[in-house]
């Protein structure tokens, strides 16, 4: 249906489209007639966009490639249109923008330019969709009719509704503690391919446990973007996961992994997303649905509202909290509130800023009020620097920052412990683990966690698009003896917290016998000990002592020793994964020679655009390739392009986190890989695998390529790793593990705190 929008000086806009289905390519068309005043020889016309729900970057040169605009001019005058894209061509939120200047002659009263998106007559497949489900996605008009390059916004927006495609994935979702014989929930989320939860018509599901095959729950009926199963009872202590099938699609998938407990556990583990904005800022959909999505579909246990504070206006400011009250409900959903600090990079950098209760007057102080009155700053309520929001702040205990890397990446020259106990490792922007390093590099204590800084609408659940948001989106994990916002904080401000990359893997840490977190002491040797049950295999946990790594285990650490590391659970240990999701596919049974883990991580740069690129491929000599999987590749416009017996190909970003492929080589110790990509070209032989990783340095910032032989009958989703740090230097060290799986995903524990001394 035709929408349309009109100022009778400037114009009227008509926009015709039907709804449309998130990443699928679509033609649509934006018609302006000019206003009572027309648009003067030199004047111009923007029809501007939001970035973040990512609709395919338009190209106006070639109508037979992908995403092809054509813009046509009505009018029986000689105008001369001049047609420019620009990513950043108007005014935040709606910054992509297509200019057309013209030249020569203006445009009359009634004459038309015609943007046609997707146009397809000359061979295009048209452009492709946004790719996250939206209300509406809404385009602005601005004309500059008098050629003075001040442009004058036409009244409201013309869009049209993105739609979730069919399922393609399902995502079960079960909580990380249970105890023997109580019942719990279990939900089930079915994904199109961009992420977006979509409901299939009917679903026949199946729920048996993984190691004993036992089924233990199913449900049939009406298919929804969640289905939700209980009772679930897990009536055996130990570490367990759910195998969940799907009848009617054919989707199956396994569980994040929980731990049974014979009794009531004092502290429960609990997963959340303490960042990201909605629409009425820079994000996607109303805050409203930005909460529901985040407890309903997401299935967190908590989250928080972050808007940029130069956006946030009284109004706004007081419904949001209204909406975090309404929705905030001890023991089974909690909402905090909170606001972004958006002050520059030079004067401190973004800050998140949460509260344990509800803020009192006065507490939302801004950085500015840019896109709020046009001020730039109000003495009486802002805070221009970090130093001056510090001042407003100190000596309160509820009251908590959290600086984080996204747009305007925080400088952690300036860092109070007392209000900032963790900072956020990875978002949807990237992996920072150089923001790990500085943060250490400070010398306070300081813990770690993840979210995912979500534009979209979708805090909790993330998914990388192919421009803004280059990878998924992290989570908090939190211990607390009770879901509330309390508990909660609490665990926050103690550090007994981690974050991950996405999913949802335990980690559980003991340093010098102290817990995730603690400041503790020793004398002399520093014993270390993780346990770890990942959501995908485990390929390396590692000890890091002061930011510098101290100790790796790798799988092929067990098959050199010939002896795996005892499981600290039952039998639902042993019998471990199904062999195709242990990395090994249907093949499994006759693995081939060697099994070769290459990946590659980095960042272009530590500021905004971090997107490195590492289209290229692998080329094998002394040996054929029998089977190649991708690893680690964040959406659907990423990943392997050509698979053959000697060489790989692939299209590949990153921002600090590992895409790769997975190999199966058939040959003789001599084998070699010559990889071969923009940032790195480098050669690898096989057989100096057989000590572990080998790095490649490439270019970029903490850009590496790594070449790792795995077993060939795993490796498993459940690890323990126990090493003694023999003598560590006598002060003060800081001890974290990261976890990296298969899949490319990763976890960070917060440092343990240890003085050492002298034995």
């Amino acid at each position: 249906m035709p929408q349309t929008v009109s100022d009778a000086l400037l114009g009227t806009v008509t926009l015709e489209a039907s709804p449309v289905i998130a990443g699928a390519f679509t033609t649509f068309s934006i018609r302006f007639t000019a206003g009572r005043v027309g648009i003067d020889d030199r004047g111009a016309l923007r029809v501007a966009w939001r970035a973040q729900a990512d609709l395919a970057t338009p190209q106006l040169t070639d109508p037979a490639a992908d995403n092809y605009v054509a813009v046509r001019c009505v009018s029986p005058n000689a105008v001369r249109p001049a047609v420019h894209f620009h990513p950043r061509g108007h005014r935040r939120p709606y910054i992509c923008a297509i200019s057309v200047a013209v030249d020569d002659a203006g445009l009359w009263p009634g004459d038309c330019i015609e943007f046609i998106f997707g146009e397809r007559t000359g061979g295009s497949r048209g452009i492709r969709a946004p790719i996250t489900v939206c209300r509406s996605f809404d385009f602005q008009i601005a004309v500059d009719a008098k050629g003075t390059q001040h442009f004058l916004e036409l009244p409201g927006t013309v869009g049209f509704p993105v739609v979730a495609g069919p399922p393609v994935r399902i995502v079960p979702i079960a909580p990380s503690d249970a105890v023997t014989g109580q019942p719990v929930a279990l939900r089930v989320r079915y994904e199109d391919a961009w992420g977006n939860p979509t409901a299939p018509a009917a679903v026949a599901l199946d729920v048996r446990l993984v190691a004993a095959g036992d089924r233990v729950a199913e449900w049939h009926g009406r298919g929804a973007p969640v289905v939700r199963i209980e009772p679930v009872l897990l009536r055996q202590p130990g570490v367990v996961r759910l195998a969940v099938h799907d009848a009617v699609s054919g989707l199956g998938a396994r569980t994040n992994p929980t731990l049974v407990h014979a009794h009531p556990p004092r502290e429960r583990l609990w997963w959340g997303d303490l960042h990201g904005q909605s629409g009425e800022s820079v994000g996607t959909n109303p805050s409203a649905d930005y909460f529901r999505y985040a407890r309903d579909l997401a299935c967190a246990d908590f989250t928080c509202h972050q808007a940029n504070d130069f956006q946030v206006d009284d109004a706004f400011w007081a419904r949001l909290q209204g909406e975090v009250e309404a929705i905030n409900a001890d023991g089974s959903f909690v909402c905090f509130h909170g606001w972004e600090w958006s002050g520059n990079t030079e004067v401190g950098g973004d800050r998140n800023v949460m509260f344990r209760d509800r803020p009192g007057p006065g507490d939302l102080v801004r950085s500015g009020h840019w896109l709020i009155d046009r001020r730039p700053y109000d003495p009486a309520t802002d805070a221009a620097t970090i130093d001056e929001l510090y001042a407003k702040f100190r000596g309160r205990n509820d009251v908590m920052f959290v600086p984080h890397v996204g747009g305007r990446r925080a400088e952690l020259r300036w860092f109070e412990p007392d209000l900032e106990p963790v900072v956020e490792v990875h978002s949807a922007h990237g992996t920072s683990e150089f923001f790990l390093e500085q943060a250490l590099a400070t010398g306070k204590m300081v813990g770690f966690i993840a979210g995912s800084d979500d534009h979209l609408g979708r805090p909790g659940a993330t998914m990388a698009n192919s421009d803004s948001f280059p990878v998924g989106g992290g989570l908090a994990a939190i211990w607390s003896p009770r879901l509330d916002r309390r508990g909660l904080w609490e665990g926050l401000k103690r550090r007994s917290c981690y974050g991950t990359s996405g999913p949802r893997l335990q980690v559980v840490t003991s340093i010098a016998d102290a817990p995730m977190g603690a400041d503790t002491r020793a004398r002399g040797a520093v014993p270390i000990y993780a346990s770890v049950h990942g959501t995908a295999p485990v390929v390396e946990v590692s000890v890091y002592r002061d930011g510098a790594l101290a100790h790796r285990w790798t799988p092929g650490d067990q098959v050199r020793s010939a002896a795996r590391s005892p499981s600290p659970r039952g039998s639902e240990l042993a019998a471990g994964p199904a062999p195709e999701d242990e990395g090994g596919g249907p093949n499994a049974a006759a693995p081939p020679d060697a099994r070769v883990l290459v990946a590659w991580t980095g960042n272009l740069r530590i500021a905004r655009g971090r997107k490195l690129g590492w289209d290229g491929g692998v080329r094998v000599s002394g040996a054929t390739i029998a089977r190649a999987d991708g690893v680690g590749f964040d959406h659907p416009e990423e990943g392997l392009t050509e698979v053959a017996a000697g060489h790989v190909r692939w299209r590949s970003e990153t921002s600090g986190d590992y895409d790769g492929v997975l190999l199966s080589i058939r040959g003789g110790p001599d084998a070699a890989l010559q990889f071969e990509t923009p940032p790195a070209t480098c050669r690898q032989t096989v057989g100096d695998l057989a000590a572990g990783p080998v790095f490649h340095p490439a270019a970029g910032a903490g850009s590496h390529v790594r070449f790792q032989r795995l077993p060939s009958d795993g490796p498993g989703l459940d690890t323990e790793l126990a090493w003694t740090d023999p003598s560590p230097s006598p002060g003060v060290h800081a001890y974290h593990v990261r976890v990296l799986q298969l899949d490319g995903h990763m976890a960070w524990t917060s440092p343990t705190w240890v003085t050492v001394e002298r034995a």
